[in-house]
């Protein structure tokens, strides 16, 4: 039983029901599906997001389509987003929006939730991040999805969850998960070994190749909650506010040592209520150099996923967008957790700093 863990997300993401799923990508292919969202409905979700919300759309015989997102901040825009919901609308179609605080961003998706009610469509706030941790961040959609899988903000190891205020979704829902097998070792094993089977084909300059993996994962997607991850997560849970607290402490760590590289590196100003990276826009010629720089020295930063675009190019390609490429050939993420102290961030700074002398 898992009714704890399953009361504790509930009040603290402004649901009534949370029911608890093996992945985040297993709550959002659930949900999908007890939505009904397949034949003639589409699914919008970001055109630069983790790999597996496309295959949770794909896997729920839903059609995909890509949202742009900002070249200069890698986040859907608002207005942008209404626009599309507008322009994919036709009678006898159903949809759905994923709207997604991307990197743990709080963003405001006031038009888009207007013209998806006049439309008739659904909104679906993903937030992976827990980016809702507050009171003030009310649940306005059919459903919120949180993660509490390995590297999120709230870090349980393992899971996801559905919360919703809707009885009849969360019952369809529990009967859903019910049918899932528990996630395991296999299967994170699997999911490890097909992350470096793709991981490979990016580095041989073969993404295109990824489409062909994509029957893999939907294999990875329907897993059930392991009741053994229960006290983990109420544990995590109750010490979120401290987490993100020394967080967002080590974000104006960052800030500050970055400070004196502007305007070559520009830390993105965002409201990011629960920050999952450090996230960075440096000029194109600079990031591949700055990038092998950190991490000859030991420091593990990060890039994004390129542009779903890149990898899934039959599916996605008439939804391709430049904005998404020029973003994810600028981007940097720095790591917030406890390894990166003041003295490995000033080390960052020290070992950044040659690099953009020798190429500005």
């Amino acid at each position: 039983m898992t009714d704890r863990a399953a009361t504790a997300l509930a009040n603290a993401f402004d649901g009534t029901r949370a029911v608890m799923f093996g992945r985040a990508r297993s709550a959002h292919l659930a949900l999908f599906e007890a939505l009904g969202l397949h034949g003639r409905s589409c699914i919008l979700i970001p055109s630069n997001v983790c790999p597996s919300l496309l295959a949770c759309a794909w896997a729920s015989g839903a059609e995909i389509r890509l949202a742009p997102v900002s070249a200069e901040t890698g986040v859907t825009e608002d207005a942008r987003l209404a626009q599309q919901i507008r322009t994919l609308s036709r009678p006898g179609r159903r949809g759905a929006v994923l709207l997604t605080h991307l990197y743990g961003f709080r963003l405001d998706f006031t038009e888009t939730r207007k013209a998806a009610q006049e439309l008739g469509w659904i909104t679906i706030e993903n937030d992976a991040n827990v980016s809702s941790f507050s009171p003030k961040a009310r649940l306005e959609d059919v459903a919120r999805i949180v993660s509490f899988g390995p590297g999120k903000v709230l870090d349980a190891g393992s899971g996801g969850a559905v919360i919703t205020r809707d009885a009849r979704l969360a019952d369809e829902l529990e009967r859903i998960a019910a049918r899932y097998p528990r996630l395991d070792d296999w299967a994170e094993r699997d999911e490890d070994k097909l992350m470096l089977a793709r991981r490979a084909l990016r580095q041989a300059g073969q993404s295109e190749q990824i489409e062909a993996t994509l029957l893999e994962e939907v294999r990875q997607l329907r897993f059930g909650f392991d009741p053994d991850v229960e006290d983990a997560l109420l544990h995590a849970l109750g010490r979120l506010p401290v987490r993100l607290a020394e967080r967002r402490e080590r974000r104006e760590n960052w800030i500050e040592a970055l400070s004196g590289f502007a305007p070559h590196v520009q830390v993105l100003d965002h409201n990011q209520t629960a920050p999952w990276r450090l996230i960075v826009k440096v000029d194109e010629p600079l990031r591949d150099p700055l990038i092998n720089a950190l991490r000859k020295a030991g420091l593990d930063a990060g890039t994004n996923y390129p542009a779903l675009t890149q990898s899934f190019p039959n599916l996605t390609g008439p939804d391709a967008h430049a904005d998404a490429d020029a973003w994810s050939r600028s981007v940097i993420n720095l790591w917030l957790d406890a390894r990166y102290d003041d003295a490995r961030i000033n080390t960052a700074r020290t070992v950044m700093e040659p690099v953009l002398e020798a190429l500005t």
